[in-house]
């Protein structure tokens, strides 16, 4: 082996694993884990109504009361752990302080999504940001139905199954 083809494998393995250490970590949730891991973990762990898995690729976990605003969505690509989404109670002073804290952790948002859809009952406004961090992109969602709010922070990792940031 040449002198100078060590250090570059040593440089390219460190990058990797460096890389696969960006990725994102919530509570004890990390992505890259197993589908079935999750799931094990929802159960024993973590005390919600309801554990649904609504597709091959997702796990839905929920509390019935809507008060307690409790809601997470686990999304897979090929079984492991790719994105998640947790809801957070929605207010105006939530979505500014959560914004002015990513704004200092990474610095201006990488993308910003506005948009008015035509809902069943009425309109539907999404206002989003998503910020780049290495090779996953965090994000801030506020939904405005006719009838109510909706807040959530998501999560998402570079995959194979789906463009990032999801909307």
């Amino acid at each position: 082996m040449s002198p100078l083809r060590a250090p570059l494998i040593a440089f390219l393995f460190t990058l990797v694993f460096a890389s696969s250490a960006a990725a994102f970590e919530i509570a004890e949730f990390k992505s890259g884990m197993a589908q079935n891991e999750i799931k094990t973990l929802l159960l024993a762990n973590w005390n919600f109504d309801r554990v649904l898995e609504p597709s091959d690729d997702v796990i839905l976990a929920y509390d019935n009361d809507p008060s307690i605003a409790r809601r997470y969505q686990f999304r897979f690509c090929k079984g492991k752990l790719v994105g998640f989404e947790q809801d957070v109670r929605p207010s105006l002073k939530s979505l500014i302080i959560t914004v002015g804290n990513y704004n200092q952790q990474y610095g201006q948002p990488n993308r910003v999504y506005s948009n008015t859809h035509v809902v069943s009952n009425g309109e539907k406004a999404v206002f989003a940001l998503f910020w780049k961090n290495n090779l996953e992109y965090v994000g801030v969602k506020y939904i405005v139905l006719p009838n109510n709010e909706q807040m959530s922070l998501s999560f998402d990792s570079n995959n194979l199954c789906y463009s990032t940031p999801r909307m």
